[in-house]
């Protein structure tokens, strides 16, 4: 059986007062994503203008041919 994980990173973006989630998660800046007045974004923040707030974890199990 195959075991893996999806990590789903919650952050609170300061200047924007809005959550959203991190995409593509970097040393010091990182892909955003979120909504805003009903408008999609996806923007390159510097690491200290969001804090992440809450962490969602999907495991995933497949079975491997011959299990």
């Amino acid at each position: 059986m195959k075991e893996s994980y999806e990590v789903i990173n919650i952050v609170f973006i300061h200047t924007e007062g809005v959550y959203g989630t991190i995409e593509h998660l970097g040393a010091f800046a990182s892909l955003v994503k979120y909504t805003k007045d009903g408008i999609e974004y996806e923007e390159l923040l510097e690491n200290d203008e969001f804090a992440i707030v809450d962490e969602i974890v999907f495991e995933h199990l497949e079975e491997e041919e011959g299990d």
